[in-house]
């Protein structure tokens, strides 16, 4: 396990601590204390999702995963909302923005899921062959993308450097989903 995968392993863990600790130091005195170390903590794990977000599979997911939450949360945080109020033109748009937001959050939660659904409950592609072609697609959050026997993957970055180099036989277990690369076998020539 390399330390990428290592810090992605423990951030969900962390997240429950986190918040675990808010609720229990909530009305103490050292609930200051606290929310700093939290916040310091989920800032450092932003900046390292960023940085390193196609580093490890686990955190390719632990972003699925992410969107997924987010998604629930910006689709539930109407629930809460007051029925609108006032003339029919201000409670049609008040309506309207609420539909679209419910909208937005049932699309994140959708896309996210549906690739963690066929990732890990369909079985994955098999792909055997050598490596054609590893490149990065274009774009400012690029993908790392491998041909192996006409089919285009997607790959973390220690696979796509080992493949770039050696272009070696392998035998791939690619996710239906994400289209990203779970298990590598290096075959013999």
């Amino acid at each position: 396990m390399t330390t990428a995968e290592f810090i992605a392993a423990c951030f969900w863990p962390f997240m429950a601590i986190a918040a675990f600790a808010l609720l229990k130091a909530r009305k103490t005195a050292a609930f200051p204390f606290v929310v700093n170390a939290v916040s310091v903590s989920v800032a450092a794990y932003v900046v390292l999702g960023v940085a390193y977000d196609r580093s490890s599979i686990i955190a390719v997911n632990d972003g699925h995963v992410g969107l997924v939450l987010l998604g629930l949360a910006i689709g539930g945080s109407q629930l809460r909302r007051p029925a609108p109020e006032g003339p029919i033109r201000a409670k049609a748009k008040a309506l309207a923005s609420m539909i679209l937001i419910v909208l937005l959050g049932s699309w994140m939660t959708w896309y996210a899921g549906r690739m963690l659904f066929l990732d890990f409950m369909t079985d994955r592609l098999v792909i055997e062959g050598r490596v054609v072609r590893a490149e990065r697609s274009s774009g400012r959050r690029a993908d790392y993308l491998v041909t192996v026997a006409g089919r285009t993957v997607k790959v973390t970055t220690p696979i796509y450097e080992r493949l770039q180099k050696f272009r070696p036989a392998v035998r791939l277990d690619v996710g239906r989903g994400s289209n990203y690369v779970y298990e590598i076998e290096y075959l013999a020539n």
